[in-house]
């Protein structure tokens, strides 16, 4: 992102802060389009994508003065609050029902690993559409590939990636950093 678009941005959001209803409108509209790929990506239903960017809005709303800029930038910012909200209308879905997509023929299939005795790593990557996404993957070694799936696809916290992979939570920490780090290059190359 490009740091006039940034300003712009955290302008927004401070004048939110000040209740300004035209600023969070405008936010809006030059925010939602970077935001939705990211429900789409985690819900893959396109009427929950658009719950949950509301959500985000209305806690923009709420929240504009807790932004700090020195923590990240106003994109970064509203895409961890579109995360985290469609990760709790994940987790608060009754678990009895999976989550379904639609195939290229209009197929409807499970999302869920249990469902297709798959792993959640499987479950997760079969979810991804973009093959050289994949690829990247891929080519990261298997227990810092899964815990960066399970923390972005899967929502855990890094305290419960810890526990759910048995290794120490500074590990858990560096392992998604470095994966991050050679998927960018991966993806830039």
């Amino acid at each position: 992102m490009n740091d006039t678009l940034d300003r712009e941005l955290a302008h927004l959001v401070g004048r939110v802060g000040l209740g300004d209803r035209q600023a969070l409108r405008t936010l809006y509209e030059r925010s939602a389009p970077r935001l939705y790929p990211v429900a789409m990506r985690l819900l893959r239903e396109r009427a929950l994508a658009e719950d949950v960017l509301q959500e985000t809005f209305i806690a923009v709303w709420r929240q504009a003065c807790n932004y700090r800029p020195d923590r990240g930038s106003v994109l970064a910012w509203l895409a961890t609050l579109v995360r985290n909200k469609a990760v709790d209308l994940i987790r608060a879905r009754p678990a009895h029902l999976p989550l379904v997509d639609t195939d290229d023929e209009g197929r409807e299939r499970t999302l869920d690993a249990a469902h297709e005795g798959a792993t959640p790593e499987q479950a997760l990557l079969e979810r991804c559409d973009d093959e050289r996404l994949k690829a990247c993957l891929a080519a990261l070694d298997e227990a810092p590939r899964q815990a960066l799936l399970l923390s972005f696809y899967g929502g855990l916290t890094h305290p419960e990636l810890a526990e759910r992979l048995a290794h120490p939570l500074g590990t858990v920490k560096a392992w998604i950093r470095r994966s991050l780090l050679r998927l960018q290059t991966c993806l830039e190359a």
